[in-house]
């Protein structure tokens, strides 16, 4: 029920609104600073992914943060015509620990040349980068919840670079029915698959609107150097070889104390590919209904 409310508000409410304020309000969203995003339904490998892209010079990818939606969302519907204001509560956001995953960063100080949503969140990033990677040429964000809000994103960073990551429906299920706890009976099957579909429909927004690099979850483990170079290609990055075998430790991305991350910790392995087979019920697998057979048939999941 939450969740249904949730995509009746921001998907069905608030988005036109913001599309009407958006075009009156006419902001130079062109950032020019090298920037990307890493996106997927989540439970795909994008933090193992960032821990490999940290390795080299000229990138830096912090923890998750859980803002920019609600960033853009405020700028348009809440402080439009009023910068300050909209400033002071960007800071006033990221004061609460449960926004972002660790960051332990001070954006007080922060302030904007314009008033556009890519400049404010390209300052809170290079502050990040200042503090931790001087060096580096590009940052990257990875925050799974972004893949949701894409059409409220994607308008505002349209130079950015887009990495999209997927992964078989059936071990993604599998993942979060291992993760979620406390739920109503078989609520992980529903959410999974939710989350999956919503991924391919935002996949595919993109890719009508930009270029994106896709990767597959199942090719990144079994084929990570090759992998891995052709997302530097994709960057336009001096290619490192073997930068899987550099990639920094977990506590980079402020996840070293959650449970469903410590394989991260342990060499790159394909033990996790197809788990799907021996530890989904008949129930489960009952769940991937024609339309979701024939999007994993698109993606050769079959």
């Amino acid at each position: 029920m939450n969740n249904l409310y949730h995509y009746i508000k921001y998907r069905l409410v608030l988005y036109p609104i913001l599309l009407l304020v958006r075009f009156f309000l006419k902001e130079n969203k062109i950032l020019n600073h090298p920037h990307f995003f890493i996106l997927g339904s989540g439970r795909n490998g994008s933090t193992l992914l960032a821990t490999i892209l940290n390795a080299h010079k000229n990138i830096v990818i912090p923890p998750e943060q859980f803002l920019l939606p609600y960033i853009i969302i405020r700028r348009y519907l809440l402080f439009p015509f009023n910068t300050k204001a909209w400033l002071k509560n960007v800071k006033k956001l990221y004061l609460k620990k449960e926004k972002t995953t660790n960051w332990q960063l001070d954006i007080s100080k922060i302030k904007l040349k314009n008033g556009s949503i890519s400049e404010i969140f390209n300052q809170i990033f290079l502050k990040y980068k200042f503090k931790h990677k001087k060096e580096a040429k590009y940052w990257g964000d990875k925050s799974p919840l972004n893949t949701n809000f894409i059409k409220y994103i994607y308008p505002e960073f349209i130079a950015a670079k887009y990495i999209f990551l997927i992964r078989d429906p059936r071990d993604v299920m599998l993942s979060y029915k291992k993760m979620i706890k406390n739920k109503s009976k078989n609520y992980y099957q529903w959410y999974a698959l939710m989350k999956w579909e919503d991924s391919i429909r935002s996949y595919d927004y993109l890719k009508n609107n930009t270029e994106v690099h896709l990767i597959r979850y199942e090719d990144l483990i079994n084929d990570t150097n090759n992998e891995i170079k052709k997302i530097q290609d994709f960057l336009s990055l001096d290619v490192v070889d073997n930068l899987s075998l550099l990639k920094e430790d977990i506590s980079s991305m402020g996840v070293k104390n959650m449970s469903h991350h410590q394989n991260l910790n342990k060499p790159i392995s394909n033990t996790s590919i197809g788990k799907w087979k021996n530890e989904l019920s008949k129930e489960d697998l009952r769940c991937f209904n024609k339309r979701i057979k024939l999007k994993m048939k698109r993606f050769n999941y079959s």
